[in-house]
């Protein structure tokens, strides 16, 4: 017998047509102007809401950015390129998805250290970031026992790649010449 899920009640759609109409909102104002952009008061204005129906669906603004944030994440995995694709060409696309994120990331390390929801998001997106990477390198060649190593010195590169402010065309080229040398170089100290 094939369980299936409870149809959903018009309450239930309501409230996730709501969440989704603040995160639209709240995706907006983050890509536009940062987590300061995340007023939940000018949100709740514009959305034509009591300040307070806002923290019914988030409880805190923090629970809202981290939302936000797995949604974009969400998003990425959606358009992931499907079959057969070389790693290399996988580890650049996800890079270049991931620039949104990039910019977020030091407001969400911010975060982190001083709110649970949103240092167990950054928990959760490192774990991730690192796995997939990991993954990607171990199919361009990189041994077993350096996949660690390689993994940090890629992620760095990326990042610094993003804090430089490089565009997609030279921020490629870069990451493409590291990949080309992680598999052949020694990582011995």
């Amino acid at each position: 017998m094939v369980s299936r899920g409870m149809a959903k009640t018009r309450t239930q759609l309501d409230r996730e047509a709501k969440m989704e109409e603040i995160l639209d909102l709240a995706e907006e104002r983050l890509r536009a102007e940062g987590y300061e952009g995340l007023s939940v008061a000018a949100m709740a204005r514009r959305l034509g809401l009591a300040q307070n129906a806002i923290y019914w669906y988030f409880p805190s603004k923090d629970h809202l950015f981290v939302a936000v944030l797995r949604r974009m994440l969400g998003e990425i995995a959606t358009r992931k390129p499907r079959g057969e694709v070389e790693p290399r060409q996988q580890i650049l696309w996800f890079a270049d998805q991931l620039e949104p994120l990039s910019r977020l990331r030091p407001i969400l390390r911010e975060r982190a250290r001083q709110s649970e929801v949103a240092g167990e998001f950054l928990d959760e997106l490192e774990a991730l970031l690192s796995r997939m990477l990991s993954n990607a390198l171990r199919r361009e060649g990189v041994p077993e026992g350096e996949l660690p190593l390689a993994v940090e010195a890629f992620r760095a590169t990326v990042e610094g790649a993003y804090v430089k402010g490089m565009g997609k065309a030279k921020r490629r080229r870069i990451l493409g010449f590291v990949l080309d040398r992680l598999p052949s170089m020694s990582y011995a100290p």
